[in-house]
């Protein structure tokens, strides 16, 4: 048997997180068993997430893991969105780049350049604790 002297994570972690969503290991159904949630603070659709967020997200996996090991009906929730005008701030800085004033633009125009910023880095975030292995339930969240 051939072990390498590294650890290379893309030949592990993507396999078993595939593995475990594949069979619903994080998913919590209401039972008879001692209920135990967390909900992550959504973070903006600005973009990416930062070390405070990686950091915040580690210990509610830990946590949540915890409650799983003792057998508590455990659900970890995650969010999304909840700061729209750290996107809007977001969005008319790039309409900016672009030589676009916000107040050329009617409302519906602005939404759509919105919903634009919205379906290009809407996922990033959930992607980004999908690679850290995060267990949270994605069957709750409807991008």
């Amino acid at each position: 048997m051939n072990i390498p002297s590294k650890y290379d994570a893309s030949l592990v972690e993507g396999k078993w997180y595939d593995y475990w969503m594949k069979h619903n290991y994080f998913h919590s159904e209401v039972d008879e068993r001692e209920p135990y949630t967390i909900v992550i603070p959504p973070p903006n659709v600005t973009g990416v997430l930062h070390m405070g967020h990686m950091l915040n997200n580690t210990i509610q996996d830990v946590l949540i893991r915890r409650a799983r090991l003792q057998g508590k009906n455990a659900c970890w929730v995650p969010g999304t969105d909840h700061a729209s005008i750290a996107t809007e701030a977001k969005v008319v800085a790039k309409l900016k780049e672009q030589g676009i004033n916000k107040s050329d633009l009617t409302r519906e125009e602005f939404l759509q350049h919105a919903f634009d910023w919205k379906d290009e880095y809407g996922g990033i975030i959930l992607e980004q604790l999908k690679k850290l292995g995060a267990s949270c339930d994605l069957s709750l969240i409807h991008i």
